[in-house]
């Protein structure tokens, strides 16, 4: 009784605790105070919402929650052999038996039968306590992976939220040089009367405005699978047009925050990611694997108590004699598997060869990590020359613009150079946009991969409120 509590109490202690334990080790690598406020939900409060919404409805993560209870019951069955054991039977019969040589004699059972046992192994070289460890792993390996789902779903989100931004201001922006080009043709073919236009311009003119709605036409049919992909996978009901915000404030770089985190990462090796972790317990489960097969072939003790109780009544010539019988048992013994035929010696070499693939493989993965995050690191300071010149070309057009229009105002500019410089403008919109975006995607992608992702905090707190 007291092992079982023991095993109680621990099982419910590490699961309370284990995804607090994750977001420690990934937030304990850089102050969070520098990464607040820098990611792209920070500056779009709907996308925070839908992150949220997807931890609850996202088809993935349902997915990873009936892992995690497939996980425990396999634990639960892997602890069940270290505890004792109870069965038992019950029934109501008559038993009649005669012997050919003794006509006279003759045994008649009856009534309630029943007999109680108890099995409680003792001793198993820990190979009992190293198959526990391996299912305890099997749990921790896939809560690390409900966390892992998550993570990978919010940056992934993030970053189609950040694109289908960027396309919807790429569609204006077409929508608007197709409206031009409407406007220009029905300007020329009332001219055409005129002949200040000939029939083959008409026609260049027509060319050019099917040219942009079949351009339009795919960027619309792109745009709206990925709206539809999007809500699939974040576990929303839609994501209309309208829904998707128009314009993406300024994100502000923070290095200090990106220099502690690639410091962090880099003085880790590269094994905080999720594929090093998991690797890492690859290299204890093969050392559990080991511990068990090398206790193969020693002997393996338990202890059984058993009670039983049946009615019996034996008949002669001279006399009928009823007794009821019970036996009490109480033992202690051993099982002994001498020789396997070799299979004991191909196990232990197996988990050996096993852990020492594990190991490379721990190695090559944190390696390949620490080259991610470098390009990572990298490339975000490109994004941010490219966000700067983007917002640099945007102030250009706005301000052309506001000077044509003062000079429109006056009757010294055409309406077409107008209309043009708006076309200018919302290209310009876009560019810049596109740029933010894809910097803030690779920021968060690099501050997710580097284990300091905020985003991770929501799964303490559901958790803890599921297991109270």
């Amino acid at each position: 009784m007291l092992s079982l509590l023991l095993i109680l109490l621990r099982e419910r202690g590490r699961a309370l605790s284990v995804f607090g334990l994750l977001v420690v080790l990934g937030s304990a690598r850089a102050d969070v105070t520098l990464i607040e406020g820098s990611l792209p939900e920070d500056y779009l409060p709907e996308l925070k919402v839908i992150l949220g919404t997807a931890l609850r409805q996202s088809p993935q993560i349902i997915a990873k929650e009936i892992e995690i209870e497939q996980a425990k019951a396999g634990l639960i069955g892997a602890n069940s052999r270290r505890l004792p054991s109870v069965a038992g039977n019950l029934n109501y019969a008559t038993n009649q038996t005669a012997t050919s040589t003794n006509a006279s004699t003759r045994t008649r059972d009856s009534g309630l039968f029943y007999n109680i046992a108890v099995s409680q192994p003792i001793f198993f070289w820990g190979a009992l306590k190293h198959e526990g460890d391996k299912a305890r792993l099997g749990v921790l390996l896939s809560e690390r992976g409900y966390a892992e789902a998550y993570r990978v779903l919010s940056v992934a989100l993030r970053g189609a939220y950040l694109q289908l931004m960027a396309r919807k201001a790429t569609l204006v922006h077409a929508r608007l040089v197709r409206d031009q080009l409407v406007a220009e043709l029905g300007l020329a073919k009332e001219k055409l009367a005129s002949g200040a236009f000939a029939p083959s311009e008409i026609a260049a003119r027509q060319l050019n405005l099917d040219d942009s709605n079949l351009a339009i036409a795919r960027v619309e049919i792109e745009f709206t699978a990925g709206r539809r992909t999007f809500a699939r996978l974040s576990g929303i009901v839609e994501l209309t047009e309208a829904a998707i915000p128009d314009a993406l404030p300024k994100p502000a770089f923070p290095s200090a925050a990106a220099s502690s985190l690639m410091a962090a990462f880099a003085r880790d090796g590269g094994r905080q990611t999720f594929e090093a972790r998991v690797n890492e317990m690859k290299v204890q489960e093969s050392d559990l694997n080991y511990r068990i097969a090398r206790v193969g072939l020693l002997p393996k003790f338990s202890a059984s108590a058993a009670y039983s109780l049946e009615n019996s009544t034996f008949a002669s010539a001279n006399s009928v004699t009823q007794q009821g019988i019970s036996r009490q048992t109480v033992a202690v013994g051993a099982q002994w598997a001498i020789f396997d035929g070799l299979a004991t010696r191909g196990a232990k070499l197996g988990a050996l060869a096993t852990k020492r693939l594990a190991e490379r493989q721990l190695q090559m993965t944190a390696s390949g990590a620490l080259e991610g995050a470098q390009a990572l690191f990298q490339q975000l300071e490109l994004d941010v020359r490219a966000m700067e010149m983007g917002d640099l070309r945007y102030g250009l057009a706005a301000s052309q613009l506001g000077r044509l229009e003062q000079e429109f105002k006056l009757g010294n500019v055409a309406q077409a150079a107008l209309d043009s410089a708006k076309v200018g403008l919302k290209q310009s919109h876009a560019h810049s946009l596109s740029a933010r975006a894809t910097f803030l995607s690779r920021w968060s992608e690099f501050v997710s991969f580097a284990g300091a992702d905020p985003v991770l905090n929501q799964l303490t707190s559901r958790h803890d409120r599921e297991k109270r």
